[in-house]
């Protein structure tokens, strides 16, 4: 899987008018009040372990459903979101295609009128699934992309061929004209292939995102940090990043949440458990076994507890300096590393200064 993250966006018109011709504009307003309300704009569903690859740095903690949510209990799980006021539903996993009713739940999440995207690494796509993936008009398919070479791409996922997979399965995908991304955690076997992965995107007309944060296993297992990225390594991606223009950069406000943490994202395990976020892992809210999501999401102490170390993390960011205070921050990876949700450790401390550097040389 990809390193875990949600969509965002802010900003706001003066007027009604205003808002109605400026469509980010408008999708601030929407963000602030669902804030305030607590709203689960954004949920991921991870809808199986199950997954064709064995990437060295995986978080899921195996590759199996020991009891996964069927067919019927995901659709009533649609059937929730949609009352809580949720617009966009992401299908992930392991890999979403590998569920044995991916089609039926997909096509759910269509005929909600919710925003459906699409996790997968694409050895599994052919033709037909192809086609029928296509007519679900998906606001995006993200793909895996591990290496600019086959040998690193393959030595990454642990089966030879996934590198030919994975582009058999984009291209299948590109001749329909589905709207795509090709996504790159950032480890010690790629650091060296930038170039050559931003250049295959390029090649296909692509867009193309690197992450250089990799996570613990949900069940705490630290093996995938092996193989995280050198430093040398995450300083060569954020000096791309900076000739790009592309920085990881946010705009914090006093009182705001660091995230939609507890208040506009919510993700369910292929097992039913709920969480306040898809990285918040610590404890879930409840299962959608147990009690209706609706339920699970109002009463949960658990989300609500996640919710105010949002808006601790964010006042704390705020008081830690400029390069802090512009840096992104995720108050559940912080929590797993240093047992504080506030608290950014050496690493994160050491990245925000680094992209506060090239900033400042940039500008």
């Amino acid at each position: 899987m990809f390193a875990r993250s949600w969509p965002s966006s802010s900003g706001a018109g003066s007027s009604p008018r205003r808002e109605v011709a400026d469509p980010a504009a408008g999708l601030g307003r929407l963000k602030r009040i669902a804030l305030a309300r607590a709203q689960p704009l954004f949920a991921l569903l991870e809808l199986t372990y199950a997954c064709s690859w064995r990437c060295v740095f995986c978080c899921n903690p195996r590759h199996h459903d020991r009891r996964g949510l069927g067919a019927a209990e995901w659709i009533a799980v649609l059937d929730e979101l949609r009352h809580l006021g949720t617009l966009s539903v992401t299908l992930s996993g392991g890999d979403a295609l590998a569920h044995p009713a991916f089609l039926e739940i997909a096509g759910g999440v269509r005929e909600r009128g919710l925003a459906l995207r699409i996790f997968t690494n694409g050895s599994l796509l052919d033709e037909a699934l192809a086609d029928r993936i296509a007519a679900l008009t998906p606001l995006s398919v993200e793909l895996s992309l591990h290496g600019g070479r086959a040998s690193t791409h393959d030595r990454t996922t642990g089966r030879r061929g996934s590198f030919s997979a994975l582009l058999r399965g984009l291209d299948l995908l590109r001749a329909r004209a589905v709207p795509l991304l090709l996504k790159t955690p950032l480890t010690r076997l790629n650091e060296g292939e930038l170039f050559l992965m931003e250049t295959l995107a390029a090649e296909r007309g692509v867009p193309w995102k690197v992450d250089a944060t990799l996570t613990a296993r949900d069940d705490g297992d630290p093996l995938p940090l092996r193989s995280s990225a050198t430093s040398a390594g995450v300083e060569r991606l954020f000096r791309l990043l900076a000739r790009r223009g592309r920085l990881p950069d946010v705009e914090r406000r006093p009182g705001e949440p660091n995230c939609g943490l507890g208040l506009t994202a919510l993700a369910v395990d292929p097992e039913g458990n709920v969480f306040p976020c898809v990285q918040w892992r610590a404890a879930p809210i409840g299962n959608v076994r147990t009690a209706r999501l609706r339920e699970v999401w109002a009463a949960s102490p658990v989300r609500q507890q996640a919710a105010r170390a949002s808006a601790a993390a964010n006042q704390a960011l705020l008081g830690g300096g400029a390069a802090l205070a512009r840096f992104p921050f995720c108050p559940a990876l912080a929590l797993e590393r240093c047992g504080d949700p506030t608290r950014a450790d050496e690493d994160h401390l050491h990245r925000a200064a680094l992209a506060d550097r090239l900033r400042a040389a940039s500008a």
